[in-house]
């Protein structure tokens, strides 16, 4: 790392050394999880020729917020013939949360990202399965400012909210995923996860469902050694 900036409670930890060539930075957070008048804001500057892993330690857990909100923006840009893989652990939206969540990266023609985020349905042990009460999401992906990805969600809570048809089809877990630098996205199954691949002008997105947030990260992680090999 050239650079490296950061404030309670977060910080960040010594890069590990892929022998794949990429450098891992791991980001660590102090907190037991997002509260509630909390505010993120999280940059990543990829430079030129470059590999890199972001990472996490822990689920990203997210506390009854009463009528308020907890907010998260992350901004991202990626240079030329830079390669970024960022799929952030999964969200647990406990009974009460309210979050929202900003994600904006800019990307290079040449650049190469795996970028995801996994979404639960809370603490389902403790009866809380879809109590959160709002959730919302937005990522935009562009390259060369040019806009080639947008995903923008807003879930209100309430199980009935996700058991119809279109929504959860019964699943706890869902995951979104959007690629880019790559020719060609193909997928092998897996045991317990529903998934398909689409193709845009730029980029492919996977959406997929599961009832493990953790097969959801492994499938994603799996997908990634298998692009590389």
């Amino acid at each position: 790392m050239s650079d490296c900036f950061f404030t309670s409670p977060f910080k960040v930890a010594k890069p590990f050394y892929r022998n794949n060539g990429y450098t891992e930075i791991m980001v660590m957070c102090a907190s037991p999880g997002i509260l509630a008048g909390d505010k993120y804001d999280i940059c990543f500057d990829v430079s030129d020729n470059t590999k890199t892993i972001i990472s996490e330690q822990s689920y990203r857990k997210l506390y009854n917020t009463g009528d308020g909100f907890s907010r998260q923006n992350t901004r991202i840009r990626a240079g030329e013939n830079a390669a970024l893989y960022y799929v952030p652990c999964p969200v647990i939206p406990f009974a009460g949360s309210r979050f929202n969540s900003r994600t904006d990266i800019d990307l290079r023609s040449s650049s190469k990202l795996i970028f995801g985020e996994i979404f639960t349905c809370g603490r389902d042990g403790m009866g809380e399965r879809f109590a959160f009460s709002e959730f919302s999401s937005r990522t935009a992906v562009s390259v060369d400012g040019r806009p080639v990805f947008l995903d923008n969600s807003r879930l209100l809570g309430g199980e009935a909210s996700f058991s119809g048809l279109g929504f959860f089809e019964g699943y706890s877990c869902q995951g979104v995923f959007f690629l880019y630098g790559f020719d060609d996205v193909s997928l092998s199954e897996c045991d317990g996860i529903e998934a398909a691949v689409s193709k845009s002008s730029a980029g492919f997105t996977i959406r997929a469902l599961a009832s493990s947030a953790n097969s959801l990260y492994r499938f994603v992680g799996n997908l990634f050694l298998f692009l590389l090999s």
